[in-house]
């Protein structure tokens, strides 16, 4: 059995969460999950935060299960039941105020079922030489309280040792969201683009539609409902370093970029990005570095040439 505890505190961001796995709750495999947490966010703390100026209380409990279904694939289900209420303030971004209808804040209630199938028949999940990982997970928000949208988002990564110790790779991601019924999108469930993990060379969350404050002259990233990002990589062992599976270097060219409800998808709209990096997975966890540079950035784009990420996944 497995029970994992996140304590996260920045200036935005608060997260409390547990966690408890049984991987055999039944003998062959099923296993069962419970999750509690309470997260807290406030982007009006930091003058400097990319996001808009809102904060929020939740509450969450939820039970989820999986379900082997070959030695490569596996599906998921689960259900969360979350309470969350919305602070807001006149400066606040006009999608915000509009799914409040008010400049106060308001609840935003639901019951979320989750299903998600995983195909994974990579050979080492860190550093991988060869094989596929494939994701696909809906979040749909049943009907009745707050909250009525819906999720769907899909991975496709492939790998391939092209030559001793060198990796070629292939990463692509979708993703789509809308409200039903009456109500709203939730403004806080949108999608983001920019960073380590997307677009390389420009700030973490910053590519997409912006709002502008008049109030204190500053924009802000809002995210959107359509996600699409792609990666070409190259992985090639650190010279003059034997211990190839710690250490490896890349070169990569990256593609992506979030569009709003009302824009239309257009790959003229892409933003692109060139550069390197080295990852190291070090007694503390994995690291990454990397150096890039945008290809077609505007004048409203946040770029970031040097970029760092310690104790998350590659």
């Amino acid at each position: 059995n497995r029970v994992a505890i996140q304590l996260n505190t920045s200036k935005v961001n608060t997260i409390y969460s547990l966690s408890y796995t049984n991987p055999y709750f039944t003998p062959d495999g099923i296993s069962r999950g419970f999750d509690v947490y309470r997260r807290d966010v406030d982007t009006g703390t930091n003058q400097t935060s990319q996001i808009g100026n809102y904060s929020s209380s939740s509450y969450g409990l939820g039970v989820r299960f999986g379900f082997p279904l070959t030695e490569t694939s596996r599906f998921s289900l689960g259900l969360t039941g979350d309470i969350t209420e919305i602070d807001l303030q006149p400066s606040s971004p006009i999608q915000y105020l509009d799914f409040c209808g008010n400049t106060s804040g308001c609840d935003a209630n639901s019951v979320q079922v989750r299903a998600g199938w995983t195909y994974d028949s990579r050979d080492n999940l860190l550093f991988t030489n060869r094989g596929v990982l494939q994701r696909l997970s809906a979040e749909v928000a049943v009907p009745g309280l707050d909250l009525e949208y819906y999720k769907i988002e899909y991975q496709h990564a492939w790998y391939k040792d092209i030559f001793k110790d060198i990796v070629f790779s292939l990463n692509g991601e979708l993703g789509y969201a809308d409200s039903y019924g009456n109500n709203k999108y939730p403004f806080f469930k949108n999608f983001f683009a920019g960073g380590v993990n997307s677009v390389r060379g420009f700030e973490n969350g910053s590519l997409g539609p912006r709002a502008f404050d008049p109030t204190t002259g500053n924009d802000f990233t809002v995210g959107g409902t359509t996600r699409i990002v792609g990666n070409a990589e190259v992985f090639v062992p650190v010279p003059l370093i034997k211990d190839s599976s710690s250490f490896r270097i890349s070169a990569f060219v990256d593609a992506g970029r979030v569009f709003g409800e009302e824009e239309t998808v257009s790959v003229d709209e892409l933003r692109y990005s060139a550069g390197v990096g080295i990852s190291w997975f070090s007694p503390f966890g994995p690291l990454k570095l990397v150096l890039a540079k945008p290809l077609n950035e505007d004048d409203q784009d946040r770029t970031e040439t040097l970029q760092f990420q310690f104790g998350q996944q590659f």
